[in-house]
C-alpha cells in the first residue's frame, strides 16, 4: 500500500516528464506527489476544498474525459500510431515499462530480468497476473502473441520489432511456425534468444507490439479489435464506437502496484482539435492533450491557469516520397532544407513554443545533438535557390499532412517559403483524417513533401531511427535504403559498451542529415488544457506525448 500522509494516499513513483512547467509567471509546477506532500493537513470544507485552494478527489475516483483522434488499429501488433497506442497502454500492462525519471526499463508483467551477454534475456514474471476475462496470463501467452504477431498470414504492422529474436526469419519466410528463440520455461519464466546482442532489448519491449493477448483473441481477431481484453489497468466498456469514443473502467484486480486514479476514461474521438479546445474550454471535455498551435497566443487568456507545458520527443518532419523522380537528387532535398527559416516559423506560427529541430536524435535523450545537421539545416536562401536550380527542382510543389490537427497554418507557411526561396510557381495542399492519410502512405500515392512526426516509444536512439529509416522498416515511408545506415544501427545495436553505442547512433543519424530523406522541423512542447474538474498538478504528458491518463485526479463529478 502506498504511503499516506494526513489520511490520504500519495504517489510516490509517478513519471513525470523531463520538463514540465506551468506557463505563471516562469514557475515550475510540482508533482502530484510533491503538491500533496507540501500541503498542509487543513480539514477541508464543505466542498471539499482543505482551505488552501486545493480540491480533493472524488470518491472512487470519478470519471474523466479525454480527447483523441480516431485510431487507425486497436490491436497492439498492428498499431503504429498514437491515437490507437493511447489506448492500448491503458488497456494493457506490457513485459516490462519506463522510469523516465531515468529512461531505464522498470518492472511491468515481468518483476525482474538479467542478461549475461545481452543475447540472452530472462524474464520472471509475477503470479498474480489476469486478463480481464479472468485467465491467467503466463509465459506462454507472449510466447503466442509474440509469434502471432510475427506470423505473415496475420499481416501485423509491428512484426519487423521482432526481427531480432532467433528464428524470426524463418516464420516470416514460411519455413517455420514459431520463432525459436522464444521458450515459456515455466508459467512465470520467459527465456528469449536473440541474434545477435541488443543491449535496449529489455526496454523495448515495453513497446505496445510486445503486449499478451488471451488465447480468445486468435479465435476473432476482427471481434477482438472491437473490444480489446487486455491485462491493464482499465478495462473496454463497451465495444469501440468508430469516430466517436472508447471508455474503459478501471480494472480492480490488475496486479501491478500503482492502480489508475480515476474509475473511468471516456477517450472522446474528434476530427477536428480546434472544437476540442473550444469543448474543453466550455467544460464538455476534461483534457486536450496538445492545443492546436493557433491556439498557443491565446492559451493564458482562455485558460488561465489551466494549462501545463511538457517538453517531448515528438519530431516533426517534412519527408519525401523517394520513389517519385522528383526527389531522388539530394540536392533538391538538400535545397528544400536551406529554403526553410525554421526560427522564424517557431517564431511566427508557434509563439516560441516549439523547439526548432537541426537533428534527429531528440533533445529529451543525452545522445542528442542540437547542430548534428550542419550546413543542410542552415538557413540560406541564395544557396538554396542556386542548388534547387542546378537540380531541377520541380516547380510545382504539392504538401500532404493529416487535416483536424492543426498543420494548415504551418504546412502554409512552409509551403510560402518554398515560393519565395525557390522559385516553386505553384503548390497545392492535400489533407486526409489521419487513419486515411497513412493508408495513402502505405500505398505509396503521396507525390510531394509530406509532414509526419515520429515519438519515442521507449527512450533509446535507436528507436529513433531503426524503425522509420532502415531499409524496408514498415514505417519507412520514404522508401529510402542505405547500406551505410543499416550498418551503422546494426553495429550499434550490438555494441555492449553504452559509449560505441551512443557514439555509432550518431554516426548513423550524420548519414541520415545527409542522405536526407526527411527534413528535420521541430520538436514539440505539449500545451495540455484541462477543465475545472481537473487537479491541475496531476495533468503529466512523458516524451512520448502520453498523456498519463491513469494518473488524472478528478475533483468534482
Amino acid at each position: 500500500m502506498s504511503p499516506s500522509i494526513c489520511g490520504a494516499p500519495i504517489r510516490t513513483d509517478r513519471e513525470e516528464p523531463l520538463v514540465a512547467h506551468r506557463k505563471l509567471a516562469g514557475a515550475v509546477s510540482l508533482t502530484a506527489a510533491g503538491a500533496l506532500i507540501l500541503s498542509s493537513c487543513a480539514p477541508t470544507d464543505d466542498n471539499g476544498d482543505d482551505g488552501n485552494g486545493e480540491a480533493e478527489a472524488v470518491e472512487g475516483g470519478g470519471t474523466v474525459s479525454i480527447y483523441n483522434c480516431e485510431p487507425q488499429e486497436l490491436t497492439p501488433g498492428n498499431s503504429s500510431e498514437v491515437c490507437g497506442s493511447k489506448i492500448l497502454e491503458q488497456l494493457f500492462t506490457g513485459l516490462t515499462t519506463v522510469d523516465y525519471d531515468t529512461n531505464e526499463p522498470a518492472a511491468g508483467v515481468a518483476e525482474e530480468w538479467e542478461t549475461d551477454d545481452n543475447i540472452t534475456w530472462t524474464f520472471t514474471l509475477g503470479e498474480d497476473w489476469t486478463f480481464h476475462n479472468g485467465d491467467e496470463l503466463t509465459a506462454q501467452n507472449f510466447v503466442d502473441t509474440w509469434n502471432w504477431t510475427v506470423d505473415p498470414d496475420n499481416a501485423q504492422g509491428g512484426a519487423g520489432f521482432f526481427d531480432k529474436i532467433q528464428g524470426y526469419d524463418e516464420v516470416v519466410d514460411g519455413d517455420a511456425d514459431e520463432m525459436e528463440g522464444l521458450t515459456a520455461v515455466d508459467d512465470h519464466t520467459l527465456e528469449v534468444e536473440l541474434d545477435e546482442p541488443f543491449s535496449p532489448f529489455a526496454t523495448m519491449v515495453s513497446y505496445t507490439a510486445f503486449y499478451p493477448m488471451p488465447d480468445e483473441a486468435f479465435d476473432d481477431i476482427d471481434a477482438f479489435e472491437s473490444a480489446p481484453v487486455g491485462n491493464g489497468r482499465y478495462q473496454m466498456d463497451g465495444e469501440w464506437e468508430h469516430d466517436v469514443a472508447v471508455n474503459m473502467d478501471r480494472f480492480e484486480e490488475w496486479a501491478g502496484d500503482e492502480p489508475g486514479e480515476p474509475e473511468r476514461i471516456e477517450w472522446s474521438i474528434y476530427s477536428d482539435v480546434d472544437t476540442a479546445y473550444m469543448d474543453v474550454q466550455a467544460g464538455d471535455l476534461d483534457v486536450l492533450d496538445n492545443a492546436p498551435p493557433n491556439r498557443f497566443e491565446s492559451l493564458d487568456s482562455d485558460f488561465g491557469d489551466n494549462w501545463v507545458a511538457s517538453e517531448t520527443s515528438s519530431f516533426t518532419y517534412l519527408g519525401f516520397p523517394m520513389y517519385q523522380d522528383e526527389f531522388e537528387d539530394v540536392d533538391v532535398r538538400h535545397a528544400i532544407s536551406k529554403a526553410i527559416d525554421r526560427e522564424e516559423l517557431m517564431e511566427v506560427i508557434f509563439d516560441d513554443r516549439n523547439t526548432a529541430a537541426y537533428n534527429i536524435i531528440p533533445p529529451t535523450l543525452p545522445q542528442g545533438r542540437e547542430d548534428a545537421c550542419g550546413e543542410n539545416c542552415e538557413y540560406d536562401p541564395d544557396a538554396a535557390r542556386d542548388m534547387y536550380e542546378d537540380a531541377d527542382g520541380p516547380s510545382e510543389l504539392t504538401f500532404y499532412f493529416n487535416s483536424g490537427a492543426g498543420h494548415e497554418e504551418w504546412v502554409e507557411a512552409i509551403a510560402n517559403q518554398l515560393q519565395e526561396n525557390l522559385g516553386v510557381e505553384d503548390v497545392n495542399f492535400e489533407s486526409l483524417e489521419f487513419a486515411q492519410y497513412l493508408d495513402l502512405h502505405e500505398e505509396e500515392n503521396i507525390t510531394g513533401p509530406y509532414r509526419l512526426g515520429w515519438v519515442l516509444s521507449y527512450p533509446s536512439p535507436q528507436y529513433a531511427m531503426e524503425p522509420i529509416y532502415t531499409t524496408d522498416a514498415d514505417s519507412n515511408y520514404f522508401q529510402y535504403s542505405s547500406d551505410e545506415f543499416d550498418g551503422l544501427i546494426q553495429d550499434a545495436n550490438s555494441a555492449t559498451e553504452e559509449d560505441e553505442a551512443d557514439s555509432l547512433y550518431q554516426e548513423a543519424e550524420d548519414v541520415l542529415l545527409e542522405d536526407m530523406p526527411a527534413v528535420p522541423l521541430f520538436f514539440q512542447d505539449f500545451n495540455t488544457v484541462y477543465s475545472d474538474r481537473i487537479d491541475g498538478d496531476s495533468v503529466t504528458v512523458d516524451p512520448r506525448t502520453f498523456l498519463r491518463a491513469e494518473q488524472i485526479v478528478v475533483t468534482e463529478e
